[in-house]
């Protein structure tokens, strides 16, 4: 959700890279992180468990000027690696305003693509954000690799619909800045449209069970099979999707093609208090973790002795 600080001049925007454990979302984050011409950005925070990793940082692209006369500020999140616990991916979902879906285009990883991607959608309704209007860009990741798959068929059983896809290699750079350029285009879009992406009718996110585990299996990479169970009517045939041209360098302005415009109405005004409950429920899900796994121990202790 769109944070504005009146006191400082400044909007804050959220953008979460999500995907298959090894798809590339922590090279995203790291690639972006070293731009040499990303100025004005906070130091990249890893908070660290023994079974996952959140990566944040933010920054302020000053080529992007004012939005109704403030700042802009992005956020940058992702949940990287085996995630054995599903409560972080909530969390860090929790109030975001852009996700960059990254797929892995090898064969082998069309299944962890699918449950990943179905796993996304899961989690934004339980955040009650709506999958069909948050700003939302597919990154077809690993494009250098052998044994890849098509982007006709990766088109084909990701059902990007309207959404921007890219092509990528993150390893190398290419791609990284086209697919933020188009990410943070899509989240001001919604906001110049006042889009609003909150379900209503879902009930608000209750706190995260943490002794849950995700079943992960050596084929998901880490990511939880969660299913989509819904009464809703049948999809109508999928769109065909906006490409991006992925050919911009890493050195090459983030944000050189991104146009800013006013926003049809004043944008909802949020404390800053809620991007420090959100840092604070991020902090205490780690740390019930770290808790629930000293348990674990000294249950394990209790049966040698």
């Amino acid at each position: 959700m769109v944070l504005v600080n009146k006191a400082i001049n400044e909007v804050t925007v959220k953008l979460v890279y999500y995907g298959p454990g090894l798809c590339g979302k922590t090279t995203n984050l790291e690639k972006i992180y070293g731009n040499p011409k990303l100025e004005n950005k906070g130091k990249m925070i890893s908070m660290a468990t023994e079974t996952d990793r959140t990566l944040f940082f933010d920054f302020m692209p000053m080529e992007l000027g004012t939005i109704g006369g403030q700042k802009v500020r992005v956020q940058l999140y992702t949940v990287p690696g085996q995630v054995f616990y599903d409560a972080t991916r909530k969390l860090v979902l929790r109030g975001a305003d852009g996700v960059v879906f990254v797929a892995d285009s090898q064969d082998s990883m069309r299944d962890s693509n699918l449950q990943s991607l179905d796993n996304l959608k899961t989690n934004l309704r339980l955040n009650r954000l709506d999958p069909e209007k948050v700003a939302l860009v597919f990154q077809f990741n690993k494009r250098d690799l052998p044994n890849v798959s098509s982007i006709e068929e990766m088109n084909e059983y990701l059902e990007p619909g309207t959404a921007p896809v890219v092509e990528a290699a993150a390893i190398n750079g290419t791609g990284v800045t086209a697919t933020l350029r188009a990410a943070v285009a899509r989240i001001l879009d919604n906001l110049k449209n006042n889009v609003d992406t909150t379900l209503r009718e879902e009930p608000e996110l209750a706190a995260p069970d943490m002794s849950a585990k995700s079943g992960v299996t050596s084929s998901s990479a880490g990511m939880p099979k969660l299913s989509m169970k819904t009464n809703e009517a049948p999809a109508p045939p999928a769109q065909q999707p906006t490409f991006v041209n992925p050919a911009a360098s890493l050195e090459d302005d983030p944000f050189g093609g991104v146009a800013v415009a006013e926003p049809a109405v004043a944008v909802e005004l949020q404390s800053l208090l809620t991007s420090a409950r959100h840092m604070i429920g991020l902090l205490e899900a780690a740390l019930e973790r770290a808790r629930a796994h000293e348990r674990e121990i000294a249950e394990k202790l209790s049966r040698l002795q």
